[in-house]
């Protein structure tokens, strides 16, 4: 089973009174300055601490690149997993992983080549070809991104003793819960230019 691992945050705010009130003022009447007054039931705002739009990164060495085996395949499938920190953050980071037998793999083992973010790779539940992201690792404001479009270019996936590298272009992210990998409604998004794993 695949599952995130990464909290709500809870914004508060203080009102100031200045002068004595018009004991002709109702109470419940909206201030006529203030012709939109906060509603007490509005959500906290939300804190999205991935860049709305991250511009082309170049080429960005792996914090890992790993191949692993796929629970419950007895080692018949694999997947591997690169990932490397966004430029000018320690808590911003994308990630790559593949999966033989899944999305742009069904049927077959990951493969170097051209695929598109779309259909089931665009859905962690089946995705061969998983684009992830996270914002604010390890701080109380850390979310989970999963990328609904863009274009990967597999030039190795490390197999033999050759590296791993894998560029992605034009890849748009969406928030999604830590936990079940679902899409969080009204959630943070983001937009990377271009990036090259190695």
């Amino acid at each position: 089973m695949r599952a995130l691992l990464f909290a709500l945050v809870a914004v508060g705010s203080a009102g100031c009174v200045v002068g004595s009130q018009d004991p002709t003022d109702n109470p419940n009447d909206p201030d006529p300055a203030d012709p939109d007054p906060d509603d007490p039931d509005d959500p906290t705002p939300r804190v999205c601490p991935l860049g709305a739009d991250i511009a082309d990164t170049g080429d960005l060495s792996a914090l890992k690149a790993q191949q692993c085996n796929v629970p419950g395949s007895g080692g018949a499938l694999k997947f591997y997993r690169m990932s490397a920190t966004l430029p000018g953050s320690t808590t911003e980071i994308v990630q790559l992983e593949l999966y033989d037998g899944k999305g742009a793999f069904a049927g077959g083992t990951v493969q170097p080549g051209t695929y598109q973010i779309t259909g089931a790779d665009a859905s962690y539940a089946t995705c061969g070809v998983c684009v992830r992201a996270i914002g604010g690792k390890g701080t109380a404001d850390a979310k989970s991104y999963f990328a609904t479009g863009g274009t990967v270019v597999i030039t190795s996936v490390g197999t033999g003793g050759t590296a791993a590298s894998a560029t992605i272009t034009g890849a748009t992210f969406a928030e999604v819960d830590a936990t079940t990998s679902a899409a969080v409604t009204s959630g943070c998004t983001s937009a990377l230019a271009r990036t090259k794993i190695a």
